[in-house]
């Protein structure tokens, strides 16, 4: 009974039972995507015919800016994603893909969430879906929290790249193809447990949710 299947893309209108022409939308088997799946997603026009556009939000920004500038970089990032939604972009890459030195990069949880929000409040949120592309999650209870608080989709990039190097130095059997799905398979696994335990059957149902709760601040 349960399903880790997820649609990427606008939401139809549910109360529209005359729509004729209801959006079109992308299915995933499960939340936690590889790199193949990450690059079809970011080249998706291509791959349709332009019946999808998505578009690479950078959420990093310069070291220099001090610890002050992370406010006024959320409120740019929240500007932008309402400005792709507007120009008629069904899918969002949140991305820290340019972090380095120089740069750091808004925490993927913040990140997401802010966007999040800041679409529902000007009322496109059903337009779009936001995919994670971060190496900040690693663990089960990580994909869950973003996955619950908006993301569609997420790629781990740093944790399979670490899978890969950790077979290349000999400490993970098999090949970096067979870890790499034995860890998507696990993560997958996990957050099946972890929306059972709130008695939630499908990832449809937990996405956006927000059912967690801070205990003890």
């Amino acid at each position: 009974v349960t399903s880790l299947v997820s649609f990427i893309g606008p939401k139809p209108n549910l109360l529209g039972i005359d729509e004729m022409n209801p959006p079109l939308r992308l299915e995933v088997s499960q939340p936690v995507l590889d790199f193949f799946e990450m690059e079809k997603i970011r080249h998706i026009e291509r791959y349709t015919g332009g019946k999808f556009k998505s578009c690479e939000l950078d959420v990093t920004y310069p070291v220099a800016w001090g610890q002050d500038a992370i406010e006024a970089r959320l409120a740019s990032l929240a500007a932008q994603a309402e400005d792709a939604v507007r120009s008629g972009y069904s899918i969002i890459v949140i991305s820290d893909r340019l972090v380095d030195r120089e740069r750091v990069a808004i925490p993927a949880l913040l990140a997401v969430s802010s966007v999040h929000h800041h679409l529902i409040r000007e009322g496109t949120r059903t337009r779009c879906s936001l995919i994670i592309e971060s190496g900040e999650p690693r663990e089960v209870h990580h994909f869950a929290l973003l996955v619950g608080y908006g993301a569609s989709a997420i790629n781990p990039y740093l944790a399979i790249d670490t899978l890969h190097d950790l077979v290349k130095q000999g400490l993970v059997p098999g090949t970096g193809a067979e870890a790499e799905k034995k860890y998507l398979k696990a993560a997958s696994k996990g957050i099946v447990k972890v929306i059972s335990k709130m008695g939630i059957s499908t990832v449809q149902s937990y996405h956006g949710a927000q059912v967690f709760e801070a205990i003890g601040l």
